[in-house]
């Protein structure tokens, strides 16, 4: 680290001058400021306070002047929140003419910054303890249609996915605080379904209620969900703010699962972004218990060295911050059981599968059914082929999801 006193952060430029100028530009704009008359006057008091270029690296084979830059900012100019962090680091900058692209990549925090989080109260190991997991990934779902349900009918659909073996179902990002279903009466009618099921299979499931909304809300929201027994909450954490979350996460029982919905209009732009992997490690910084990293061959846009580039930042050492559960997530089914196992390296995540389990051609409790079998599968180092050889439901799935037309299973609304 350049000192206990800053924060690095790296970023790659593209720019219309030299590469030196620009990270010098970078630098004084975003702390001290260029206006050169004042700042003469002031520049004995203004030392500390200016970011340093402290790393340049240029890429020979671009037209342009481009490379990696790293610039070490001091802290005490934005203190220990996140909007006034990225304002500095990702502000003015991104308006500047004399940019063709930049790309926000990573920061490092020194331990005297992170001490100031708490990060994520539950992590990996407090969502399986409440769950009684530990040998296997937590199998998850989402229920959709995603709105239009009344709370009674998604807590049934709930009670099918949680019967046939699944651990873990959350909201759909799209439902919240719906008139026609309100996060009181779902959490009433879901919870009812969940000990009803829990007497009824011995084992332990997670619910996670989307309590999205307006700022004076969240808080009232998950007090909701704690006085009616839920065991875990939702955020859209780009949507609602990284301090929302970080508020939110300092007051919470339960355990917060972070979707990045919204994320990927700060992460997918060509020229000017900021990387996924640091999204992640932002999110769990301000306290996320468990994490949307994309999908192992899934249907989202990164392909898989990236995702686990995003699952790295949830459980690599960060100080004192926990390790968040990393979630694979998005066109998900049984056969994704083998390829997850084998690219993660470890179980220690969620695996969810919506479409994967909810359309299966038997219903949604053998869609459950399969995706149990599915691991108990890769766990006995079995092939899938010849462990569906006495699980019907894993053999379905692998016929009815396995075929090319059925694969991700896309439905079209003029069938509804």
């Amino acid at each position: 680290m350049y000192s206990e006193n800053h924060i690095e952060v790296r970023y790659y430029i593209k720019t219309r001058i030299e590469l030196e100028k620009a990270a010098d530009t970078i630098a004084a704009l975003q702390s001290i400021g260029v206006w050169s008359g004042i700042g003469e006057r002031f520049k004995s008091t203004l030392y500390k306070y200016a970011a340093r270029v402290i790393e340049i690296s240029h890429v020979e084979k671009e037209k342009e002047y481009s490379g990696f830059v790293k610039i070490a900012f001091p802290y005490v100019n934005f203190g220990f929140n996140i909007p006034n962090l990225l304002s500095t680091i990702a502000g003015e900058l991104y308006e500047m003419n004399i940019f063709i692209s930049i790309k926000l990549l990573d920061i490092e925090f020194p331990s005297s910054y992170l001490s100031n989080f708490i990060g994520p109260k539950f992590g990996i190991k407090g969502c399986r303890d409440i769950l009684k997991i530990y040998e296997r990934p937590i199998i998850g779902s989402i229920i959709k249609p995603c709105v239009g349900l009344s709370a009674g009918q998604l807590a049934e659909l709930a009670y099918e996915g949680f019967s046939g073996g699944i651990d873990f179902i959350k909201d759909d990002e799209l439902l919240a605080d719906a008139s026609y279903n309100t996060v009181s009466e779902r959490v009433k009618k879901v919870t009812e379904k969940i000990k009803q099921v829990e007497d009824e299979t011995g084992e332990k499931k997670m619910y996670a209620f989307n309590v999205t909304g307006r700022l004076s809300r969240l808080k009232e929201l998950h007090d909701t969900v704690v006085e009616n027994g839920g065991k875990c909450i939702m955020i859209n954490a780009a949507a609602v703010g990284f301090e929302a979350m970080r508020e939110l996460a300092e007051y919470s029982e339960l355990p917060i699962h972070c979707h990045r919905v919204f994320s990927a209009i700060l992460a997918r732009n060509t020229h000017f972004n900021i990387s996924f992997p640091l999204l992640t490690k932002l999110y769990r910084l301000c306290g996320a218990d468990q994490i949307h990293c994309g999908a192992i061959q899934g249907k989202l846009f990164e392909n898989d060295d990236e995702v686990l580039l995003n699952m790295n930042e949830c459980i690599k050492d960060f100080h004192n911050i926990k390790p968040a559960m990393p979630v694979s997530s998005g066109g998900q089914w049984a056969a994704s059981a083998p390829v997850n196992a084998a690219k993660i390296g470890h179980y220690d995540f969620i695996h969810l599968a919506g479409s994967g389990i909810y359309s299966h051609p038997d219903g949604p409790f053998a869609g459950a059914r399969s995706m149990r079998q599915a691991w108990d599968a890769v766990i006995k180092g079995v092939s899938l082929e010849e462990y569906s050889k006495e699980h019907i439901e894993l053999r379905k799935a692998l016929d009815f999801f396995g075929t090319k037309d059925n694969k991700f299973l896309k439905t079209s609304l003029t069938k509804i």
